[in-house]
């Protein structure tokens, strides 16, 4: 026990939900999987692959809680053009999957790499960072207009391809923007940018059939709304199997390795695992995951509320808003009451890429928990109270 509180100081619950939500994750990810791994790479190739992929999250989260936070503040130099150059890789040679440019294959290992995932993080580190600077007016009106410089580059290349990534980091930002008190006039500014922005896309994109998911997102929001002149059962079928799967798993569920969803839908195992363990362990699993995500959420705020950093604040708050709005997002998928977006379930769904980035993000919260009693000592060239 003295060991445990001598290396995992910080907040316990963060440290114990991230373990439940991983462990939760295996048996899910392996009996969702279970039979495209059994046609395609035998049947515990996903479960090893979960496996390692919970233990890399371990040290990841271990590795970043170590790490001080405030020397973010000096490698976001180095994190954000790298995020950056990912992007436009991406955006030129990517790898399309399920009718998405998304991915880059790292060479040599055949790993596959969601470089928005990383440029997520990337933005919300430099946009805390820039509004962190409090000294003199000028001074931070230039950090505001970089970060929001930083936030059209970054939403820009990741637009084309993923939507709702997009629209999710832009909502993440202005929050971030509304805490750190911007000025209304500047918000005002940039939304009208942005729809501007969106408009000359959508305009384009009819006109000139450019690069892009423009008629993805449109049928998905057609099928979404119910236009009954636009569908047909073929569209809605992801959505109708996965709110049968969640309506059959009923108050206790059909029990581990009796689930049918693996058996109708390809994506069981990521963008609707939340519908696939409802069916297999009920409504009563499903609620605690969801009560596990809030009590998450409601830590992390809870330790940006105690630290005196203002870099430490919107860097948590803008990671716990993605951790939350993402849980949100595919549990809204999972039962109908949002469009099929392709986010995934933080910590449990198979994705390595978003799995890694979120336990980064938690292992940055725990070392911010753990060194929130510590006296804060104001910088004139990076933060001020």
């Amino acid at each position: 026990m003295i060991i445990i509180k001598k290396y995992f100081k910080g907040d316990p619950v963060i440290w114990i939900i991230s373990f439940l939500l991983l462990i939760i994750s295996i048996p899910a990810v392996y009996s969702a999987s279970a039979l495209i791994s059994l046609k395609s790479q035998g049947d515990m190739h996903f479960l090893v692959r979960q496996l390692l992929g919970v233990l890399t999250a371990v040290f990841v989260i271990y590795l970043s809680y170590r790490i001080p936070y405030k020397r973010y503040m000096s490698l976001i130099k180095i994190i954000f053009p790298i995020a950056v150059f990912l992007l436009l890789l991406t955006l030129f040679s990517g790898v399309s999957m399920n009718n998405a440019k998304r991915w880059i294959a790292l060479p040599g290992i055949g790993i596959m790499l969601q470089t928005s995932e990383i440029a997520k993080i990337a933005l919300i580190m430099l946009v805390a960072k820039n509004l962190a600077v409090k000294s003199e007016e000028e001074t931070y009106e230039k950090n505001v207009k970089k970060a929001t410089l930083a936030s059209v580059v970054i939403i820009g290349l990741i637009f084309p391809a993923d939507l709702s990534s997009a629209l999710l980091i832009g909502l993440i930002i202005g929050i971030i923007y509304f805490a750190a008190a911007v000025k209304i006039k500047i918000i005002y500014k940039i939304l009208l940018i942005a729809f501007a922005l969106l408009v000359i896309y959508v305009l384009a994109a009819e006109v000139f059939e450019l690069p892009g998911r423009f008629s993805t997102w449109q049928h998905r929001i057609e099928t979404f709304l119910g236009d009954e002149n636009n569908i047909s059962s073929d569209d809605t079928y992801q959505a109708d199997v996965s709110k049968m799967a969640i309506v059959n798993g009923g108050f206790f569920g059909k029990g581990p390795g009796n689930g049918t969803l693996r058996y109708l839908l390809p994506q069981s195992h990521s963008d609707f695992i939340f519908a696939f363990i409802t069916e297999e362990y009920g409504l009563i699993m499903a609620g605690f995951i969801i009560i596990l995500y809030l009590i998450l959420f409601y830590r992390g705020i809870r330790a940006a509320n105690k630290t005196k950093s203002l870099f430490a604040i919107y860097l948590i708050l803008g990671f716990s808003l993605m951790i939350i709005f993402q849980a949100f997002i595919n549990i809204g998928v999972s039962v109908g009451a949002l469009p099929v977006t392709g986010q995934t379930l933080p910590l449990i769904s198979m994705g390595r890429t978003s799995l890694l980035v979120t336990s980064f993000a938690i292992g940055v919260i725990l070392n911010v928990s753990k060194s929130q009693n510590q006296e804060f000592e104001t910088h004139p060239e990076t933060e001020n109270e």
